[in-house]
């Protein structure tokens, strides 16, 4: 089993980004590139640069019947697909290479954009955990069913065919792959248990349409994490510089203040964790569901009265609990505490968000902070904020999360004793409703003094 530093643990740059504009991103995919530019949007190069992919651990390569050195075959390959030059001076771009390189594979592409330019290079399973996850997945795992370079073959000794996955978490500093390793075609079973109950979603991808189909529908025959779907290879380009962290850095634009920051010693030291934390659920979701329609709902069968943190609230008695414990070596922000309850027969979820906020915090305070933040978004990923509306029988603070692909989530915040409680409520995998299982969670939701 490859360990993440081989495996291309997180991004790696040339140099820190400058400046204030988002980066050109490049998703190299499995030799077709697609590529994000800011003001010119998004656009599939018509470039093939699967040779380049395969060649990667040669000091040169062949080209148009001529030998180039690896680095500079990339220079000529991105200048044909537009990038770099003396119009990419001073600009960032953000580079998305197989999830499997190393550093010394990776640095390759270093140069990639030409003199004057900032290369960020990035392992695409971090790309697609940035762009297809909403911040209440801690963990994901990506399954790629295409290997590139292709591994050896042997006619007298065949190879199974076999899939990588990269098991990828969100940390303080954004997303990083955690451990990885491979599935095997012949013996899928150890492969599988990768995929074990803290992975709350699996996005697939590969240049073999078939073969993804098959990984989705294997994989889905397995994990707990009732939402296996393929990459949405735009999303990638469009969203992928998103870095989940608490700080993001100049040049990577991300939501990171603390709507009522709280008072104490140490408190401070950590402005931009607390914050993310606290608006966690104002950011784009990976909600996978397709369509918003009505159906019937019946109130659930049995019930459960469940404790989060402080908060304790009614879900059903069937859906399964991801508590979504920090991983081993991590460290998280611990005014937080989060929860996920699904239902394995339909996806439907019910999030469960919380965060201390200074004492004496009131909703209409929570409310004017959480207003600030979604105006400095400047887009239309959360709309219908109310600051004042009524649900299930109690007032709260109540908006529309619109995730980059997939339903709406519906959010619900109460503010009680210095804790904000946001319950999040999304349909299921076919937009079974969760509309009276979302009714129970905040009409029961209450707050234990500190």
């Amino acid at each position: 089993m490859t360990s993440p530093r081989d495996a291309g643990g997180g991004p790696r740059r040339s140099a820190r980004v400058t400046g204030s504009d988002r980066p050109t991103v490049v998703d190299l995919a499995f030799g077709t590139p697609r590529i994000w530019e800011p003001g010119a949007g998004l656009r599939d190069t018509g470039c093939d640069v699967r040779a380049l992919l395969q060649g990667v651990d040669e000091m040169s390569i062949v080209l148009d019947g001529r030998r180039h050195h690896l680095r500079q075959a990339w220079q000529q390959a991105f200048g044909a697909m537009g990038i770099g030059g003396s119009g990419f001076t001073g600009r960032t771009v953000l580079v998305g290479h197989p999830s499997t390189w190393g550093p010394r594979r990776a640095s390759a592409l270093a140069d990639a954009a030409g003199p004057g330019s900032t290369v960020m290079l990035v392992p695409r399973a971090v790309l697609i955990a940035r762009s297809h996850a909403d911040l209440t997945v801690r963990r994901c795992a990506v399954v790629e069913t295409t290997h590139l370079p292709a591994r050896p073959v042997d006619p007298a000794h065949p190879r199974p065919a076999m899939w990588d996955v990269q098991i990828v978490s969100r940390r303080p500093d954004g997303w990083v792959i955690e451990r990885c390793g491979v599935i095997p075609a012949s013996a899928p079973e150890a492969g599988l248990a990768l995929i074990d109950d803290s992975v709350e979603a699996v996005f697939v991808d590969g240049d073999d349409a078939g073969e993804v189909a098959s990984a989705i529908d294997l994989v889905a025959a397995h994990a707990v994490a009732g939402r296996v779907v393929a990459v949405d290879r735009a999303l990638v380009v469009r969203l992928g510089h998103r870095t989940g962290a608490a700080d993001a850095g100049p040049g990577v634009k991300q939501p990171v203040v603390d709507p009522e920051p709280r008072d104490g010693p140490g408190w401070r030291s950590r402005p931009l964790l607390a914050g993310a934390a606290v608006i966690a659920v104002l950011v784009v979701a990976g909600a996978f569901a397709v369509g918003w329609w009505q159906r019937d709902g019946a109130p659930p069968s049995s019930v459960a009265d469940v404790q989060v943190g402080r908060a304790q609230l009614s879900v059903p008695g069937g859906w399964r609990h991801s508590g979504q414990d920090t991983p081993s070596g991590t460290v998280d922000d611990p005014s937080t505490s989060r929860a996920v309850f699904v239902d394995e027969s339909d996806g439907r979820r019910i999030i469960v968000v919380l965060t201390e906020v200074r004492a004496g915090s009131t909703r209409d305070s929570v409310a004017t902070s959480l207003r600030n933040r979604i105006d400095q978004r400047g887009d239309d990923v959360v709309t219908e904020f109310s600051a004042d509306t009524r649900f299930a029988g109690r007032d709260v603070i109540g908006y529309r999360e619109a995730p980059a692909s997939g339903s709406a989530i519906r959010w619900y915040v109460i503010v009680d004793d210095g804790l904000q409680v946001s319950i999040g409520c999304q349909a299921g995998g076919a937009a079974e409703t969760v509309d009276p299982e979302c009714e129970q969670a905040v009409r029961t939701a209450r707050v234990a003094p500190r």
